[in-house]
């Protein structure tokens, strides 16, 4: 009797392509009764040899149902009555505090057998509930406090054996508001960021709930491009190209709270540090000369400041041919003494020694 449905299925008036706990499903959806129609009750007709079981959720006309019973009068098995949600859902926390919005049938104690349906009219009222009973929905307990809509309720009592697949609840308001969890993460980095190819970065965050800093989280890095760049789970980036990449840091239980990071990676700037002394080649004996000094990277003139110092003509030994009398490091500038005849060579370096001169060759001669 499968054929009931299997012949011209796609082309009823009734089919629709829904899903079924999140997987796309070839269903045809009918009225409930052919006498009394109600919109928030639905006949659910499964592609053969396909399944419905109590407790699916199903995605359908802009809104979540929950398959409540499967008829097993009709001649074809697979059919299941779907109960609306009318958007009314269980805020729920699990261990890792991500927040899962339950769907849920919602019933007064008073219309318990009749209409599945109806909104809470008075926060005050003992409600009864309906949810999928799945791994996530058995962490329920009673006693704790969740919010449904505007309003927190207690679970006063579950039953799971009444409607397997079901769970079904007696849920209570309660002035006890339902904690919640706000998460944000945050790079301290900033949005956006340059280094060069061989500089090493870190990107650092932080992970708050409600404003307060949650020491020690496990935060999950990924990059854009790792032919670009790639990052560990510390946070530490291995540049292997340049260009541009985009890091994003997500929350390792809910990777919905996240935030990134633009890095713009540039070649290395190679530096060509140079000293230039400039002054006279010689100077009479008992005479003194000023020199001085400017430095250089890739031809451009930087700020240093100097020290120089005096060798003999061979650039390595000391001399007492002449000596340096003053220096300005600042300004960059010494004034040298002529002792005796021969030769000498002047030396500058900046104060880290990063940056040295070449010698520079200074006879000291007689007057005449």
């Amino acid at each position: 009797m499968k054929n009931i449905i299997s012949t011209e299925f796609k082309n009823s008036t009734s089919y629709n392509l829904v899903k079924i706990n999140d997987v796309d499903r070839d269903v045809r959806i009918v009225e409930e009764s052919s006498i009394i129609k109600n919109p928030n009750k639905k006949r659910l007709l499964c592609y053969p040899d396909e399944t419905i079981n109590i407790g699916d959720i199903v995605d359908f006309d802009g809104s979540k149902w929950i398959c409540t019973e499967t008829d097993t009068t009709s001649q074809v098995s697979n059919v299941g009555l779907i109960t609306r949600c009318n958007n009314n859902t269980l805020n729920y926390y699990d261990q890792f505090y991500i927040l899962h919005e339950i769907p849920c049938i919602i019933q007064s104690n008073i219309i318990l057998d009749t209409d599945e349906t109806t909104y809470i009219e008075s926060p005050s009222t003992t409600i009864i509930l309906k949810i999928s009973n799945n791994e996530i929905t058995r962490q329920i307990k009673r006693g704790e406090i969740y919010k449904i809509g505007l309003q927190s309720y207690e679970i006063k009592d579950i039953n799971d054996i009444v409607e397997p697949g079901i769970l079904k609840m007696e849920i209570e308001y309660s002035q006890e508001v339902q904690e919640e969890h706000v998460y944000t993460i945050s790079i301290l980095n900033g949005d956006n960021l340059q280094i060069a190819q061989s500089q090493l970065l870190t990107i650092n965050s932080q992970l708050t709930d409600n404003n307060i800093i949650v020491p020690s989280p496990i935060l999950l890095y990924s990059s854009s491009n790792e032919s670009i760049a790639t990052i560990n789970e510390n946070g530490e980036v291995t540049v292997n190209s340049i260009g541009n990449v985009i890091f994003t840091v997500s929350m390792s239980t809910n990777i919905t709270i996240k935030d990134t990071i633009n890095v713009e990676i540039i070649e290395d700037i190679i530096h060509n540090f140079t000293v230039i002394i400039n002054g006279t080649t010689s100077i009479i004996k008992g005479y003194t000369s000023n020199y001085s000094c400017i430095f250089k990277d890739n031809g451009n003139v930087i700020v240093q400041q100097s020290e120089f110092y005096l060798k003999g003509d061979d650039g390595v030994s000391s001399t007492t041919l002449a000596e340096i009398v003053s220096q300005d490091g600042i300004n960059n500038t010494c004034q040298i003494k002529a002792n005796n005849i021969g030769y000498v060579k002047l030396f500058v370096r900046n104060l880290d020694g990063s940056i040295i001169s070449s010698g520079f060759r200074i006879q000291i001669k007689n007057l005449f």
